[in-house]
């Protein structure tokens, strides 16, 4: 990990600026703890700032960026504000005690979500009410799949990430890291292309017309996330923010609706491929996938498991992992309720109650909830939490 990977925010006269540490704090130690799969001894805590530490720093501070030298085609000032809003989140987040690592977050606006790479190969995403977007599946033809041949990264809707994270390192002069775009690993992104019924029912009648579209697609994906890394100043941070020293991540969800068997033949061997050209990352995915664990265990590039419970069995988790993966557990959202918790207080007391000392383990929590968690730990496991300092003391 170098100096530069670790921005610290100091403050010039009436604006925010940012300047890499001296020395690497505490909390590296924890990143590179994890990305190895080894416990640090504890449950790893990133806290969340809230909206009034957020509008204070506003209302406080200026942000001064540099002057861009040449501001791409689809630059707007809802770009420079997106930036704004990801230094004054930076800047927040330092504040606060805990493990959390310091990385900026490309808006999803500039990219199209994580669908805006299906135009790539020739389909459409269509833009929603609510800011998401929807893919539009290629027809169900095997000669037209076959024959798909990618349009340069360039003309994608979702190459305006490379642009907007170039245009704001160059803003930032280079000292704040960023996340990479919320992005779908090859199984997702076929789905996207070929819609979920027509994938589900092609890996058993049409296995190789699908294996020959996630060989396109993963190839489109190394470039593009090279690209993004290239653009980043080399590395990039996982987008679903739980801590690391480097790395990506992916969405890789249609594991949840697949068998082991299916996950073994149709998104492991791609997500090898992914590791062994760019390095080691982490796998986002809703859904149950117990299931797929044992597998990813043996991937070795795979570094962190992101997903919910009561959709996983924690308890499941936790056996198969052995403590050789790091696993960022969430409250499930969204479900029947059978499928949710009643409060926070039943899930960390369930995490308290289930999690052991030698699993790597990330519990994200919001700022006014760290009071709760730092009672309950006290109360089931008879100890204070060791609770880490802030990295910026303002």
């Amino acid at each position: 990990m170098t100096r530069a990977s670790i921005p610290l925010p100091a403050i010039e006269g009436r604006y925010l600026t940012f300047a890499p540490a001296a020395v690497a704090p505490p909390q590296a130690l924890v990143w590179g703890q994890l990305w190895r799969g080894d416990s640090p001894g504890r449950i790893v805590v990133t806290v969340r700032p809230n909206a009034q530490r957020l509008q204070r720093l506003r209302e406080t501070y200026a942000v001064h960026l540099l002057g861009a030298s040449d501001k791409p085609a689809g630059w707007s000032e809802e770009w420079e504000q997106a930036l704004h809003t990801g230094l004054y989140a930076l800047a927040a987040q330092a504040q606060l005690p805990g493990d959390a690592d310091l990385a900026v977050s490309v808006p999803r606006s500039v990219h199209g979500q994580s669908q805006g790479l299906v135009d790539v190969f020739g389909a459409r995403a269509e833009l929603q009410p609510d800011g998401n977007y929807f893919p539009h599946p290629l027809p169900a033809d095997t000669a037209l799949i076959a024959q798909i041949a990618p349009a340069p990264l360039e003309a994608s809707r979702y190459w305006g990430a490379v642009e907007w994270i170039r245009y704001a390192r160059e803003a930032t002069g280079g000292t704040v890291p960023f996340r990479n775009p919320v992005m779908t690993g090859p199984l997702d992104t076929t789905n996207y292309l070929l819609g979920s019924t027509t994938l589900l029912e092609w890996l058993y009648t049409e296995p190789e017309t699908v294996q020959h579209l996630l060989d396109t697609v993963t190839e489109v994906l190394i470039a593009m996330l090279a690209a993004l890394s290239e653009a980043a100043g080399g590395a990039l941070r996982p987008h679903h923010g739980y801590p690391s020293p480097g790395g990506f991540d992916l969405c890789s969800e249609v594991r949840s609706l697949i068998s082991t068997g299916a996950y073994e033949q149709f998104e492991a061997p791609y997500l090898r491929r992914l590791g062994e050209r760019l390095g080691c990352f982490g796998v986002h995915s809703c859904g149950s996938w117990e299931r797929t664990l044992p597998s990813v265990l043996r991937d070795g590039f795979i570094r962190v498991m992101h997903g919910q419970s009561k959709e996983n069995d924690l308890a499941t988790l936790c056996r198969l992992a052995g403590g050789k993966i790091a696993l960022a557990i969430g409250r499930s959202a969204d479900l029947d309720k059978r499928y949710l918790w009643p409060d926070l207080e039943s899930f960390l007391r369930h995490i308290l109650a289930v999690v052991p000392e030698e699993q790597p383990f990330v519990l994200d929590l919001g700022e006014d909830d760290l009071p709760l968690w730092l009672q309950l730990y006290r109360e089931v496991r008879g100890v204070e939490y060791p609770l880490l300092e802030p990295l910026w003391a303002a």
